[in-house]
């Protein structure tokens, strides 16, 4: 669910799933990387693969159900037409098991380029919002997606299915990363609402990001302090519907059933990302992030911390990253029936070639309040050439 060309447009995108979404796992796009000497390409292919296998226990089963989970595959063309202009097309193909596969069209998108500090993107493309969203599952360090308690999603922005959205984006890199903003007007469709504004503010205070993507890791190749901020707002964007406090009396029959309430929607987080290489004693990465939102979201705030380690040590081909991840969501006082949900994951990937060639292991442990708790050990795959 990135690194992507430095200073061009995007000749071809590269995945990276969303984080407000209710599909578990995937979600986003990225431009390809820089073009090569021989110069930009007006017509690319390129294919990205993640499969995931998944066990499963609540309460005393604790690992009892395994199954194939899902595969994610993301075919895309791009090309940069002329200096100023380039596009990116992707389909995605995501099931549960090959019976119940969809195909449908994750991005279609052209990008206009000025200069680096002005360049608009039309069509629909992710919502810049988090980092999360922002990485998407292919580049995202922690295997599984944050932010899935008991198969509702509790985290991330208010985007469109794989963290995307149809819009207009205004965007601009400075100094090559040392400084970038992000607007974007989505969910234009809607005739009943304003449209959705999604604004993000970022600087790398040491090394840098360029580009519209980033990544939740650079697997030691930089050093990186990060800090970003994001704001969502949508005039009569919120439907929800008064919950009821557990215990209380079921009403009298007859009795006519809440009505939903329409009131505006606001999103707002911030994130702060930090990787350093030790020389001889590995890489750290530190990354943390919060949420809160409008009173009438079922989750009003929540927050992830997540921390891993590159050793110095070689387990075979590639390098090996361990990664650990705590997070929180807590319900609205509007949702009394609701409890407040928290998650650690623990995570093992082994990057064959970077994220081009990656396995993970990824084992999740979720208290659900009345509901429980969950145990699921994941393990997959992921294809993604540069």
């Amino acid at each position: 669910m990135a690194a992507e060309p430095e200073a061009k447009p995007a000749s071809a995108p590269e995945v990276q799933p969303a984080a407000a979404q209710q599909t578990p796992a995937p979600a986003q796009p990225a431009p390809a990387p820089a073009a090569q000497a021989s110069g930009p390409s007006p017509l690319n292919f390129r294919l990205q693969v993640r499969v995931n296998t998944l066990a499963r226990g609540r309460g005393d089963a604790f690992l009892n159900d395994y199954r194939f989970d899902s595969i994610l595959a993301v075919p895309g063309v791009g090309g940069q037409l002329t200096p100023w202009f380039s596009y990116a097309f992707n389909a995605v193909g995501y099931a549960e098991n090959f019976e119940s596969a969809q195909a449908r069209l994750l991005d279609a998108v052209g990008m206009f380029k000025v200069a680096d500090p002005l360049q608009v993107w039309v069509g629909r493309f992710v919502v810049p919002f988090d980092r999360f969203n922002m990485s998407g599952p292919f580049k995202n360090l922690i295997w599984d997606y944050p932010g899935i308690y008991g198969g509702v999603r509790r985290i991330g922005g208010e985007n469109g299915p794989f963290g995307r959205d149809t819009g207009l984006s205004v965007w601009g890199d400075v100094n090559r990363g040392l400084f970038k903003y992000h607007l974007m007007a989505h969910q234009l469709e809607n005739p009943d609402a304003g449209p959705r504004l999604s604004g993000r503010l970022s600087v790398s205070l040491l090394g840098r990001e360029p580009g519209y993507f980033v990544s939740s890791s650079y697997l030691g190749e930089k050093d990186v302090v990060a800090l970003g901020v994001a704001m969502q707002y949508q005039h009569d964007g919120r439907t929800w519907t008064p919950g009821t406090p557990p215990g209380t009396p079921p009403p009298p029959a007859g009795t006519p059933a809440p009505r939903p309430e329409v009131d505006n929607l606001v999103a707002v987080t911030a994130d702060l990302f930090a990787e350093k290489t030790f020389g001889s004693a590995g890489t750290a990465t530190l990354d943390l992030a919060y949420y809160q939102y409008d009173e009438y979201r079922a989750y009003r705030r929540a927050y992830a911390i997540t921390a891993a380690y590159i050793p110095p040590l070689k387990l075979g081909t590639g390098r090996t990253q361990f990664g650990v991840r705590w997070e929180e969501a807590y319900a609205s006082s509007h949702q009394p029936q609701l409890p407040d949900v928290r998650g650690v994951d623990l995570s093992v990937s082994h990057f064959v070639s970077g994220y081009n060639l990656r396995l993970g292991i990824d084992y999740a442990r979720q208290w659900l309040g009345s509901g429980g708790v969950a145990n699921t050990l994941t393990a997959g795959f992921q294809y993604s050439p540069p």
